[in-house]
C-alpha cells in the first residue's frame, strides 16, 4: 500500500488541514455521502457493510486519495467535509471525487475552494503529466462551483452528467506544504 498518511496544510490559512482518512472517519464519510446523495452518482444510501467493504479496497489503491477537511476550531481539529482524488489508468486522467462539505463552522479564514484547490495543488504535483478531471451531474449546482475554481465543461454525456478538467495553471500561486504523519 503507499504511503497515505499526510497532512496538507496552506501557509495562509491556518486554521485549515486536510488530513488523509483512517477508518475512524468512514462513518462519518457514510453519513455525509448518505445526507447528499442526491449530488452523487450513486444516489441511494449507503450501508456500515457497504462502507467497510468500500474503505477496505481504497486502502489498497495506491492512487486514490481521500481527505477529510479539518478546521481548527475552539482548541482542536474538527472534521467539517470530505474530498478526493483517484487516478484513473483507462481514463489516462485524475478524478476529483467526493467533494462534500458537512459542517459550516464560523469564524474560518478559509472557504471549500481553498481546500479543495489545495488538495489539487497536490494532486498536480503528483500527477504532473495527467489533466485532472472531474464528473458532475447536469443538475448539480456545483457545475457553477467548479467553473468558479477554474474548471471547464469539455464533454456532456447526455443529460447525465459533464465531464469537466482543470486549468492547471490556475494552480501556480498555491503553496501547499505536505507532512507526513506517521
Amino acid at each position: 500500500m503507499n504511503d497515505k498518511n499526510l497532512i496538507l496544510a496552506l501557509a495562509d490559512h491556518e486554521d485549515l488541514r486536510l488530513r488523509t482518512i483512517g477508518r475512524e472517519d468512514i462513518e462519518n464519510l457514510r453519513v455525509w455521502k448518505n445526507k447528499n446523495k442526491g449530488s452523487f452518482f450513486l444516489n441511494r444510501d449507503i450501508l456500515p457493510e457497504e462502507q467497510e467493504k468500500w474503505f477496505a479496497a481504497f486502502s489498497e489503491r495506491n492512487d486514490d486519495f481521500m481527505f477529510v477537511v479539518e478546521q481548527f476550531a475552539g482548541d482542536e481539529w474538527q472534521s467539517i467535509g470530505c474530498l478526493g482524488f483517484r487516478k484513473l489508468a483507462d481514463e489516462g486522467c485524475v478524478d476529483a471525487y467526493n467533494i462534500i462539505r458537512a459542517v459550516k463552522l464560523e469564524p474560518g479564514s478559509f472557504t471549500m475552494s481553498d481546500a479543495f484547490r489545495a488538495m489539487l495543488a497536490f494532486a498536480a504535483l503528483k500527477y504532473e503529466d495527467l489533466p485532472i478531471r472531474c464528473k458532475v451531474l447536469s443538475e448539480n449546482p456545483a457545475v457553477e462551483w467548479y467553473k468558479k475554481n477554474e474548471f471547464s465543461i469539455i464533454d456532456r454525456v447526455g443529460d447525465e452528467y459533464v465531464l469537466m478538467e482543470l486549468s492547471k495553471d490556475s494552480l501556480k500561486n498555491c503553496n501547499i506544504n505536505i507532512n507526513k504523519t506517521k
